[in-house]
């Protein structure tokens, strides 16, 4: 959807093709279908937007398995050999974010090169499928990707249940605050980190996942009738709606854009632009996952007004650009 990823279909359809910084996908999943094993040279993290899948990794799929349901996100380690299968009745949809503008490409584990060999598929060099009925011949050897040996396959890193269990952020695992400067003057709004360093200024509010990804994921959480202040960025941000309630507002006065987002709508928001978002009246809540460009902390620009009454109710930034009691801070940085 953002970028090309990691298609080996010269015909695939992009729907943004401006760089970001990171890429986005998503794979639509029936009953019984299996995702093989593969490899990123990237940060891959996952969103399960709906369904449940079987999570497995190793070579072979043999080191490990967790259960992923909807709402959990998986920031999966940059090479090691990864799949999932569906593990729910209904169709799913997973959601993927892919580190940098380029990601280099897949490889896929030597099985699963045989077993497409044996169909009739190839994958060459410059990891584009061939297609050997169309081709009428079998590709030469020279220009084939070529297989992985086993001493390079020992040398992958393995990883325990355990250790890719602490790349999780379930649901139950959210940790929801009011995280920004605006909701110490009367916005009302929360953020859960999940991968990297995002907008939140709440101290002591940790991703789950805080090594560099090139980018960083976050819930938002807006109450019925309640909306964030509007604010910019000096990073391009993407939001995708996880209710059917999210409204999200660009700009102000007269260019002002308003935009309702249904269930897994997507908005790519420029730098710079204000934005804000918001929860209609007659909604329990909105939720969405925000995507952030960059691996240091973000910095929300409000207005001075939004400054301004969240110092009356002493509220201010300490030096490190977290939320502090104003009282306490020395008077010469309340006068920056």
């Amino acid at each position: 959807m953002i970028g090309p990823g990691v298609t080996q279909n010269a015909a695939q359809v992009i729907n943004l093709t401006e760089p970001h910084g990171f890429n986005i996908g998503a794979a639509g999943i029936h009953p019984g279908v299996t995702n093989n094993l593969h490899l990123h040279f990237t940060s891959e993290t996952f969103i399960a937007a709906s369904g449940a899948y079987t999570l497995r990794w190793g070579v072979r799929g043999e080191e490990g398995e967790l259960l992923v349901s909807t709402g959990d996100i998986v920031c999966m380690p940059s090479w090691i050999f990864r799949g999932f299968s569906s593990a729910s009745d209904d169709y799913g949809f997973l959601l993927t974010v892919l580190g940098g503008d380029d990601t280099g490409g897949i490889l896929w584990s030597p099985d699963v090169l045989k077993r497409a060999r044996a169909t009739g598929l190839w994958l060459s060099a410059e990891n584009t499928v061939i297609d050997t009925h169309v081709l009428g011949h079998d590709p030469e050897p020279s220009k084939l990707m070529p297989l992985l040996d086993d001493s390079a396959l020992q040398d992958l890193k393995r990883w325990s249940v355990e250790a890719m269990r602490a790349r999780v952020l379930t649901k139950a695992d959210r940790d929801f605050r009011p995280a920004t400067l605006d909701t110490a003057a009367g916005f009302s709004w929360q953020i859960a980190p999940a991968v990297g360093f995002g907008i939140t200024q709440a101290r002591e509010h940790w991703p789950r996942v805080a090594e560099p990804q090139g980018f960083s994921v976050e819930w938002i959480r807006v109450g019925a009738a309640q909306r964030s202040a509007a604010f910019s960025l000096d990073e391009k941000m993407v939001v995708i709606a996880q209710s059917v309630s999210l409204i999200i507002t660009l700009n102000d006065g007269d260019s002002e854009i308003t935009q309702h987002l249904g269930m897994n709508d997507m908005v790519s928001i420029p730098a710079g632009v204000l934005r804000s978002f918001g929860c209609p009246q007659g909604c329990d809540e909105a939720e969405a996952v925000m995507i952030i460009a960059g691996d240091a902390r973000k910095t929300p620009k409000f207005a001075p007004q939004i400054t301004d009454a969240a110092r009356q109710n002493d509220v201010c930034l300490d030096a490190g650009g977290r939320l502090a009691k104003a009282s306490l801070l020395p008077p010469s940085m309340l006068g920056a």
